[in-house]
């Protein structure tokens, strides 16, 4: 591989976990005063995207991260009172979660403030390039997955 790409691969890796750390801290403060985080929120948007109550497993595998830690932000968000948490009607051992109506309300108070930030973020990004960067992402997310498929496999 040449040498100056392994330089700009390895560069790209750097910023995304810079701008990862970044991005979570900058987001966090805006969250503190409804005493969130923004894993927290995160996982609010995941739950909303399912068109039926998803379980830890569905959740988990959406989020990118395992289910305990599903489990870990659920229950801050259940005992805050953002989400609930039931049990399947078919199964017992299988939990559920939906957001509630305090959630719903929060929602509402937030999308102005939250519209305001990302386009603040991308400002100075044009839409071609924000395109170009979501293809980017996209590709590198299946090779990771196929990487994690190959090391899954590996350990079996």
């Amino acid at each position: 591989m040449h040498a100056n790409r392994m330089k700009i691969e390895s560069d790209v890796i750097a910023r995304f976990f810079r701008l990862s750390n970044r991005l979570q801290t900058t987001l966090d403060k805006g969250l503190k005063e409804d005493g969130l985080t923004i894993k927290q929120f995160f996982l609010m948007i995941i739950i909303d995207s399912f068109d039926h109550p998803p379980g830890f497993s569905e959740i988990s595998e959406r989020f990118g991260t395992s289910r305990q830690n599903v489990k870990q932000l659920a229950l801050k968000l259940n005992g805050h009172g953002f989400v609930s948490i039931g049990t399947d009607s078919e199964d017992a051992r299988f939990k559920r979660l939906a957001l509630t109506e305090k959630a719903r309300g929060f929602w509402e108070k937030r999308d102005p403030h939250d519209q305001t930030m990302l386009n603040r973020i991308f400002r100075s990004v044009p839409t071609r390039e924000l395109v170009i960067f979501l293809d980017t992402m996209t590709k590198m997310e299946t090779e990771l997955t196929a990487l994690e498929n190959e090391q899954k496999g590996a350990h079996q």
